[in-house]
């Protein structure tokens, strides 16, 4: 059986806030959703403005693309995250199989949240305040899966994984996931401009 190896606290923490954030904001915004339902014209909490405005987008196809709301699949996915990342937060050695397995489904979920994300700004015309909090989530979660699976990523040759391990060492990764986070901001700032 293949196990983790000894991984640092601080990469499963990451992957335990954000795995707790995207949850949260999850919940929240199935509570929203079912108030949306029970009464479309209501003036729902995260109703800040035009720009950020859960009811318009969540009047928008976009947000039950797979014909049940998108915040359901985010409560499942953030909710499995978050076990998997407190076992190994608190020590456990988990199969690569596992890890790897995990790692996919943080991918979809980082194109998955880039084409609603991109939706929500410039064909529905607004965004969800918890949207934004779940994809931080997704960042932070998939920032965390490459620092702990990188050596066993499995269409890597060992010369491209010790190229890649030398990146994330010098901080690399981190740059990268910030300049992504920085290219959302900047379409936001593109669409309500």
């Amino acid at each position: 059986m293949l196990m983790t190896k000894n991984k640092s606290i601080s990469t499963w923490l990451v992957l335990t806030i954000g795995s707790l954030v995207g949850a949260v904001a999850s919940f929240i915004q199935i509570i929203e959703r079912i108030a949306f339902g029970d009464n479309p014209l209501a003036n729902l909490s995260c109703d800040i403005n035009s720009a950020f405005s859960c009811s318009s987008v969540f009047d928008g196809w976009q947000s039950s693309v797979f014909g049940f709301s998108n915040s359901i699949m985010c409560l499942l996915f953030f909710g499995v995250m978050l076990g998997i990342s407190l076992s190994g937060l608190f020590g456990s050695q988990l199969a690569k199989g596992l890890r790897l397995t995990m790692h996919f489904f943080s991918v979809f979920f980082l194109f998955f949240g880039a084409w609603y994300l991109q939706q929500s700004a410039f064909d529905i015309g607004a965004l969800c305040l918890f949207c934004i909090f779940c994809y931080s989530g997704v960042i932070l979660i998939n920032w965390s899966w490459l620092r702990i699976n990188h050596q066993d990523l499995p269409m890597l040759s060992s010369k491209q994984k010790n190229k890649l391990s030398k990146f994330i060492s010098k901080g690399g990764d981190t740059f990268f996931w910030l300049l992504w986070a920085f290219v959302f901001i900047g379409m936001f700032i593109v669409a309500f401009n």
